[in-house]
């Protein structure tokens, strides 16, 4: 290696910029790609709902005074249900989606392998037929359980629950969920709810800085909040034709049966699930492609600097290859020479971008509220940044592999 590192040693410019710009590529790509995976997860896990085109939701439907009766809620259910092309109706607390009224409660099993968990709860009847949901164990809720009327939002009530599967498997790792007993808080007064069923996704409707494992953490529980100022209709329309044709008669019904009491220049939204929940992801996506962007201009520029100071570097010793080329190196040790010598120089900048890439993490941390950056960032960075050098050298170390051993004799 002496032969390789004196050089470095001796011109020292070089080396030294080709260091700076691998370890500021090192550091930002490791971060954007932890930040990248972060904001896809939402975008490419699945939510669980069947046919989100057919699911219409309408929310925002405030009362002027008093919030809405539960029995006037459920009158106009039934009146929204006998809307021909309509096979389910629910009416619910909150929404997959809709984040004007959101629930979530960190939840934890009883038993001996029991965990804890922050989980999203949604509470109204009928949601697993209307949600589209595929249940892999248990049972829906009953008509008589999906009949209660809780005081309040109903978090703290005791009763049945529906959980996903994900969210099973982090509660009960030791065996089946079916029958266990889910506490709702650390209060010893807390509600308990008995899981009778296990649905295999329902994404939750509050996304954190960091989602890859608790983003289908969801639970059902049945009945309608009494005294809850803001429900949630969702009706589900028998087929894509009819759409259309159930979004106008839903408005027609809430605006004629609950519209006189609303609050003014309040008008209710309508959608459908689909479109809902890509207004909900658009933020992620929108932070995907910058994210997508800033990554791949640091990687073109690194790979176009790393080429243009290794072919300059190759240029200044061309007559120096050439010499060599005349004492005997073959083209394949001129080749893999500068290949190590990019490796070492690279691995130098990577080694110093690791350490930045931890600090820029530790910056984002305390003024972003960002995700401590796993470790696992930090090797994947590392390979990427030694493989795009690799990449870049190969132009000009096949260019210096050609060097005929004649340009040693010009100066002569």
């Amino acid at each position: 290696m002496r032969h390789i590192v004196k050089p470095l040693l001796r011109h020292r410019m070089m080396p030294l910029l080709v260091v700076l710009q691998v370890a500021l590529a090192c550091a930002i790509a490791c971060n954007a790609l932890f930040l990248l995976q972060q904001k896809l997860v939402p975008i490419v896990s699945p939510d669980g709902v069947g046919h989100p085109d057919r699911l219409l939701v309408a929310w925002n439907i405030a009362p002027r005074g008093q919030p809405w009766p539960t029995s006037r809620l459920g009158q106009v259910a039934s009146e929204l249900r006998a809307i021909p092309g309509v096979t389910s109706t629910s009416v619910a607390g909150s929404w997959p989606m809709e984040t004007v009224a959101q629930m979530n409660g960190s939840v934890m099993g009883e038993g001996e392998h029991a965990a804890r968990a922050d989980a999203a709860v949604y509470i109204g009847n009928h949601m697993v037929d209307t949600l589209g949901l595929k249940l892999v164990a248990g049972r829906d809720f009953s008509a008589a359980e999906e009949g209660v009327a809780y005081t309040g939002i109903g978090i703290d009530a005791s009763g049945p629950a529906i959980i996903t599967r994900a969210l099973a498997n982090r509660l009960f790792p030791g065996g089946d969920a079916l029958g266990h007993v889910v506490r709702i808080g650390d209060q010893a007064d807390a509600g308990r709810r008995t899981v009778v069923g296990v649905v295999e996704h329902l994404m939750r409707n509050k996304f954190g800085q960091d989602d890859r494992e608790n983003i289908d953490y969801s639970m059902l529980f049945p009945g309608i909040p009494s005294n809850w100022p803001m429900p949630v209709f969702a009706v589900r329309a028998r087929s894509a034709a009819e759409v259309d044709g159930v979004l106008g008669a839903v408005k027609a019904a809430i605006k004629r049966d609950l519209g006189p009491d609303m609050i003014q220049g309040i008008d209710p939204a309508y959608e459908t699930y689909g479109r809902l929940r890509d207004r909900a992801l658009a933020q992620s996506r929108a932070a995907v492609w910058l994210l997508s962007g800033v990554s791949l201009v640091v990687l073109v520029v690194t790979l176009v600097g790393i080429m243009g100071l290794t072919g300059y570097w190759v240029q200044q010793r061309t007559r120096q290859i050439g010499v060599r080329r005349a004492l005997g190196a073959r083209r394949r040790n001129i080749l893999r020479e500068v290949q190590l010598e990019n490796l070492l120089v690279v691995g130098s900048g990577v080694l110093l971008g690791l350490a930045s890439a931890y600090a820029v993490n530790l910056w984002l941390m305390r003024h972003y509220e960002l995700a401590r950056l796993p470790w696992q960032y930090l090797p994947l960075g590392a390979a990427l940044m030694l493989l795009l050098g690799q990449l870049a050298v190969l132009s000009p170390a096949l260019r210096a592999s050609r060097v005929p051993p004649v340009v040693a004799t010009r100066s002569v």
